[in-house]
């Protein structure tokens, strides 16, 4: 990975920590299922920061940004749409669908982030 996207990554992991922390008030979230409360609100928390960490994970592993978050947006679209299929609860949906909304996040923030940078290296090229 590239500095750019390690900042990008890192600040999105740091916003979905926050958020699942604010939301599930501090306790394990596991608490809130095992009570047996839907808590989808938190449930999409923790899949935005399930998905980028395992993201991370794996491009730290890897250095290949690109390729892994191209693998892991499948694996979390074909777990979505098998829970759907399912008919999986209102929690599992959250979840999934966070993920894939912190991927595609991600994605978009890393392109427009390689555009400007492309688009700067350009202009500095042409003067």
């Amino acid at each position: 990975m590239n500095a750019s996207e390690t900042e990008v990554l890192a600040g999105l992991l740091e916003d979905a920590a926050q958020s699942m922390q604010r939301l599930s008030g501090g306790m394990a979230v596991c608490t809130f299922t095992r009570a047996g409360t839907p808590v989808p609100g938190v449930k999409y928390a923790e899949g935005r920061w399930a998905a980028l960490r395992e993201t991370h994970r794996k491009a730290s592993a890897t250095q290949n940004l690109t390729d892994v978050l191209g693998d892991v947006t499948n694996t979390w679209q074909s777990a979505l749409l098998r829970s759907r299929d399912r008919s999986a609860g209102q929690d599992w949906i959250a979840y999934y669908t966070g993920g894939l909304d912190a991927l595609t996040e991600l994605t978009e923030r890393c392109t427009e982030d390689a555009s400007r940078t492309s688009s700067s290296r350009h202009e500095e090229s042409r003067s």
